[in-house]
């Protein structure tokens, strides 16, 4: 099995990896939002807002990339406790993970065009936000 690796994540700077993993689920979002794959673009969209918030923690010292999140919503926590996301809008993202990508992921729920194309869409503004105040849309490999 080859060892090489993805396009754009050759990079040394860990906040820099996650950043353009972030990225890469969006592009593959949206791919698999064409061909009507909509659990995994959810998943995708869920992913990119988790690996582009770890950018910023990475990228302000709030995060050391060497002590990997215990779960999917610590990147959310996380930047609530150091005051880049409310309290509250932390708590909204928890929710929609938890009515969105928990229950698509275990079947719970419907993953639907609307739901899939929205999250898409949410996450994709969280990228380009996030990226713009840090000042580095240049390291972004989005388009």
């Amino acid at each position: 099995m080859g060892r090489s690796r993805k396009q754009g994540l050759d990079v040394s700077d860990a906040s820099f990896v996650h950043l353009r993993k972030g990225c890469r689920s969006l592009l593959g979002a949206d791919r698999l939002l064409t061909d009507g794959y909509y659990t995994l673009v959810i998943e995708a969209a869920f992913t990119s807002i988790e690996k582009t918030l770890l950018f910023w923690l990475i990228q302000e010292g709030y995060q050391d990339p060497s002590n990997p999140p215990q779960s999917h919503t610590t990147a959310i926590n996380r930047s609530a406790d150091v005051g880049f996301l409310s309290d509250d809008v932390a708590s909204r993202f928890v929710d929609l993970w938890a009515e969105n990508r928990a229950q698509t992921y275990y079947q719970t729920g419907k993953a639907t065009r609307e739901r899939a194309t929205a999250m898409l869409e949410l996450a994709t503004e969280i990228h380009s936000q996030i990226i713009t105040l840090a000042g580095l849309s240049h390291e972004c490999v989005c388009d």
